[in-house]
């Protein structure tokens, strides 16, 4: 009799165990060390004081430039830009030691449009000879409700001038590893013929730069 119940018990235990063997193998394996963290993140914070003071460095997968290029007063093409890198160095409590450093990749990127004279072309921006432009801040004039004037030196095929940004801050966070991040976005006023006096680029007068980035806290 007990030899029959030991038999029963082991019989009746098995689905048991392949149930357990079945949710084992659909269960999925804990995330590797330093793996970003699942489920939802806190909402970003619109205080300029909520990321603290330090060195940030761009987010290269959430920062772009776009410009919007007047065609012949009749319309806008627009044309994006990678940035390749950059540094912030932030300072709620001290706006005047705030400083911005941004290099961006000049090769514009306006795919599936066709244009006849490329943008990146010897007569226009000739990326072959200057593969690259860069905004250097100088000061930074801070305005009402997170907004603030940021002065700076661009240089752009091989020129450099004065220009400023109209910014404002988008929001402060954490990256999904806890990082301190801070978002930006912002427009510039480019005029082309104070960079160059090639007729294709200089006859596209002023042109609207617009400018969204992140930068994380390492």
């Amino acid at each position: 009799m007990r030899k029959a119940m030991r038999s029963w018990i082991g019989v009746a235990a098995v689905p048991f165990l392949l149930a357990g063997l079945v949710q084992a193998q659909d269960r999925p394996p804990p995330p590797p060390k330093g793996a970003p963290l699942s489920g939802p993140m806190a909402p970003a914070s619109k205080d300029p004081a909520a990321a603290p003071a330090g060195t940030y460095h761009v987010d290269l997968e959430h920062s772009s430039v776009v410009a919007r290029v007047l065609h012949r007063g009749l319309s806008y093409n627009v044309l994006r830009f990678g940035v390749r890198e950059g540094s912030l160095r932030w300072n709620p409590a001290d706006p005047a030691s705030i400083a911005l450093d941004v290099t961006v990749d000049a090769k514009p990127f306006y795919a599936p449009i066709v244009y006849k004279i490329l943008p990146e072309g010897p007569q226009s921006l000739n990326v072959a000879k200057y593969p690259e432009a860069r905004f250097v801040s100088t000061a930074v004039r801070v305005k009402n409700g997170g907004r603030a004037v940021v002065e700076g030196r661009l240089t752009l095929m091989g020129v450099t001038k004065p220009v400023a940004i109209e910014a404002e801050l988008v929001g402060v966070g954490q990256s999904m590893e806890g990082a301190p991040m801070v978002g930006f976005t912002g427009t510039m006023m480019v005029d082309t013929a104070q960079f160059t006096q090639l007729p294709m680029a200089r006859m596209v007068g002023k042109v609207m730069v617009i400018l969204d980035a992140e930068f994380l806290k390492q």
